[in-house]
């Protein structure tokens, strides 16, 4: 799975760049087979200045079901993207589930006709 990170306005050092991708990637990792691209936006709003400024804004698509946007926003940028990644992988394990129950009953419909 190949993740798609970009960044405004947020320098990301190679150490945040790899906890990005492991926290995304071990959410992730049942479901690489459904995933087409996840594009994941990463912005501080404020600069320097401080505040509830980090925004985190992922799409993801998958192959079975419609496209996934999840935003977070918060003060500390790993708190945001922890966050993200957690609502992602629930988000993801719920669509593919429905996606399945919706091609079981489609079978058993075809099955019963």
């Amino acid at each position: 799975m190949r993740l798609d990170i970009r960044s405004m306005h947020l320098a990301l050092d190679n150490g945040a760049l790899d906890h990005i991708r492991r926290r995304f990637e071990h959410g992730l990792d049942h479901f690489t087979h459904y995933i087409l691209r996840v594009r994941i936006l990463l912005s501080d709003v404020n600069g320097p200045k401080g505040g509830v400024d980090k925004h985190c804004l992922v799409q993801l698509q998958l192959r079975c079901a419609p496209e996934i946007v999840i935003m977070e926003e918060g003060v500390e940028l790993f708190s945001v993207i922890n966050r993200a990644a957690g609502r992602l992988a629930v988000a993801v394990s719920r669509a593919v589930g429905r996606a399945r129950h919706r091609r079981w009953q489609e079978y058993h419909r075809r099955q019963l006709a």
